[in-house]
C-alpha cells in the first residue's frame, strides 16, 4: 500500500514547515521545489499516495501538474491532491474543484490541519484501492460476496459525502464560518424535511446538500467577508453575487444529491415575499429545498458571533423568526415550514448545542 506524502512547493521554508508537521506523525515524505519534478516523482515513484502542492510556482504551476499526474497515472494509481493557498483566488479555486483536489491547507500552515486533512486523504486512497482489487478480484459466486458489496457500497456514499463537505468547506479558508456550522445546517435541514414529510432518502440528501449553500463565497473578497461595519452599495452587490457563483459551481452534474445543492445555492438567500436576491422570486417558485435550508442557514447565522454581530440564545432566535425583529421577518419564510419550524425549535436547539465549536 503506498504511504509516501509529495511536497510541491518552490518555497523551502514552506516546504520544510509542512514536513515537520507530517514527520512528527510518522509519515514519509518526499519534496520537490517546482512543479514539473513534482510530477516526475509522481509517475516514478509508485509509494506516493497524497501529494501537497503549492498553486503558483515558477514554471508549470500545481494545477498543470495535477492536471497531467492525473491523464498520465494508469488506472491502477490512486493519489489524492491538496492544494495550498494563500490568496485564494476565485478562478483558481474553481480550476482546483473542477480537478477534484481533495481540499485546501491555507497559509499560514497549521500543522493540526495538515495532519487532520492528510489522514482523510489517506482514508480516501485506503478506500480506493481496495475498491480497485476488490473490482479486479470479483470473478464468481456473487450471492457470496453481497455483504462485501454492500458494506463498500456503504464505504463509498461514505467517502462521496466527505468529497462533498471538503467542497462545502472549499470556501472556508476566506470566510470566518467554521466546519462545525457547515454540519450543524444539514442537521438542521434534515430536521426541519423530516418535520416536512420527507423519506429518510430525501433527508439525507439535504442533509448532504444544504452545507454547500454558500460555496459560492470563495467569489466574494475577503475584505467584504471579513468585514465588521456595513457594506456598501457596491459591496453588498458583490456579496449578493455569491448565489450564483455556487450555483455555477455546482449546476454541472446530473447527480441528485447535487441538483439539489446548485438550487439550494441559488435560491437559500429567496424570501417568500419576493424581497430576497439574487432573482426576486417568491412563494412556491422558490425550491422547497431552498426556503429549508434558508430557515437553517438564518437560525444558526443569529445563533453565531459574527465580526458585525454578538451570538444571541437559541429563545431570542426563535423569537425572532416567528415574530421577526424588523430585518428578519415572517413575511420572508414559507409560513407552513416556519409553523413546523416552531414545533421542532428545541431540535435546532439540541443540534446547536452537539455541535458548536
Amino acid at each position: 500500500m503506498a504511504n509516501k506524502i509529495l511536497i510541491v512547493d518552490d518555497e523551502p521554508l514552506i516546504r520544510q514547515e509542512v514536513r515537520e508537521c507530517l514527520t512528527d506523525e510518522n509519515y514519509d515524505c518526499a519534496e520537490a521545489g517546482n512543479a514539473n519534478e513534482g510530477l516526475r516523482q509522481i509517475l516514478r515513484d509508485p509509494e506516493i499516495a497524497v501529494v501537497i502542492t503549492d498553486l503558483q510556482m515558477p514554471g508549470q504551476t500545481g494545477l498543470e501538474m495535477i492536471s497531467q499526474a492525473r491523464s498520465e497515472l494508469p488506472s491502477s494509481r490512486f493519489v489524492e491532491y491538496i492544494v495550498i493557498t494563500g490568496h485564494g483566488g476565485y478562478t483558481e479555486s474553481i480550476d482546483a474543484l473542477r480537478l477534484n483536489v481533495f481540499d485546501f491547507i491555507k497559509k499560514p500552515i497549521n500543522a493540526d490541519n495538515v495532519v487532520h486533512v492528510v489522514n482523510k486523504a489517506f482514508e480516501l486512497t485506503t478506500l480506493r484501492v481496495s475498491d480497485f482489487h476488490f473490482k479486479q478480484a470479483l470473478t464468481s459466486d456473487v450471492e457470496a460476496k453481497k455483504v462485501e458489496i454492500n458494506l463498500l457500497i456503504h464505504n463509498l456514499k461514505q467517502s462521496y459525502r466527505e468529497s462533498l463537505e471538503c467542497l462545502a468547506v472549499a470556501a472556508e479558508f476566506k470566510d470566518p464560518e467554521t466546519g462545525s456550522h457547515i454540519r450543524r445546517i444539514g442537521e438542521y435541514s434534515a430536521l426541519l424535511a423530516a418535520e416536512y414529510g420527507w423519506n429518510k432518502d430525501k433527508q439525507d440528501l439535504i442533509r448532504i446538500a444544504a452545507p454547500l449553500h454558500d460555496v459560492g463565497k470563495i467569489g466574494v473578497p475577503e475584505n467584504i467577508l471579513h468585514k465588521s461595519g456595513s457594506l456598501s452599495q457596491d459591496e453588498v452587490k458583490i456579496m449578493q453575487n455569491h448565489p450564483l457563483n455556487g450555483y455555477q459551481i455546482l449546476s454541472n452534474s446530473q447527480q441528485p444529491v447535487m441538483t439539489m445543492a446548485a438550487q439550494i445555492a441559488l435560491c437559500h438567500h429567496e424570501r417568500w415575499d419576493g424581497t430576497g436576491y439574487p432573482q426576486q422570486i417568491r412563494g412556491q417558485e422558490i425550491p422547497i429545498e431552498a426556503q429549508i435550508t434558508a430557515i437553517a442557514d438564518i437560525y444558526d447565522a443569529l445563533r453565531s458571533e459574527r465580526p458585525y454581530k454578538p451570538p444571541l440564545d437559541h429563545n431570542e432566535v426563535v423569537s425572532i423568526l416567528i415574530n421577526g425583529d424588523g430585518r428578519t421577518m415572517p413575511a420572508h419564510f414559507n409560513p407552513e415550514l416556519l409553523a413546523m419550524f416552531k414545533d421542532v425549535a428545541k431540535g435546532f436547539s439540541e443540534i446547536y448545542s452537539r455541535l458548536v465549536g
